[in-house]
């Protein structure tokens, strides 16, 4: 336990660990600018982190990538998030809108969070592809209709893991669904374009024809989805 209290006692170690939960790996000096760190500051960080458990490093040519280590870890470290600097959420990147951006779509590492992921995770109760109870989440009647009409092939769940689950999503304070089928809905909303990634954050932003799609799809207008309205 000392050696995981440890890594997550620096801000920068944070801050490389929330531009990982993106889902996607980077080279030491993209996560360096990312903590406005050196790079050899962050190697330093990255060590210890791995040495903690929580990224792993992967060799592809002369590049060495790190990554979060898997999802049970990203699911933990969403939790710990409130406890987490922000500025990264806060900051604009290259080529954002607003400062709010990651609070309304962004990844938490393989499916989605914020504002659109609490409200869709809502919407496929209300349609019956999930069945919430207080603490617990289950596959509902019409999950294999939804994934079908969606285009998306029925997820398996892993062995001994369920196929959706809840995740406290820490801006919102409710919960996001995670798990292979909220994977399956990510891949598939970035495939179509619904969703486009933000170079240099988690951030997710929203199309035209990912507006129309949220509606169709969920029944989510764009003033539900923006919080048009709303206190």
């Amino acid at each position: 336990m000392d050696i995981i209290g440890a890594a997550l006692a620096d801000a920068s170690r944070m801050r490389i660990l929330c531009e990982l939960m993106d889902g996607r790996a980077f080279t030491n000096k993209e996560l360096a600018c990312a903590a406005d760190i050196s790079p050899q500051t962050a190697s330093v960080h990255l060590k210890v982190l791995e040495a903690a458990g929580f990224t792993a490093s992967l060799r592809s040519g002369r590049h060495v990538y790190h990554r979060i280590a898997g999802p049970e870890v990203a699911e933990v470290l969403e939790k710990l998030s409130s406890l987490s600097p922000s500025d990264h959420l806060m900051r604009r990147s290259q080529g954002a809108k607003t400062v709010t951006d990651a609070l309304l779509a962004r990844s938490c590492y393989n499916h989605m969070a914020g504002r659109l992921g609490v409200l869709i995770t809502e919407r496929l109760a209300a349609l019956g592809v999930i069945r919430l109870g207080d603490e617990t989440v289950t596959c509902g009647p019409q999950c294999r209709a939804f994934c079908d009409s969606l285009g998306i092939a029925m997820p398996k769940p892993g062995a001994g893991k369920p196929l959706v689950k809840l995740c406290l999503d820490w801006t919102e304070r409710r919960h996001h669904i995670s798990g292979p089928l909220a994977t399956a809905i990510l891949e598939r909303a970035l495939a179509m374009h619904w969703l486009d990634r933000r170079a240099g954050s988690r951030a997710l932003m929203i199309t035209a024809d990912g507006y129309a799609a949220f509606d169709l799809w969920f029944g989510l207008g764009k003033e539900a989805i923006d919080g048009a309205g709303a206190a």
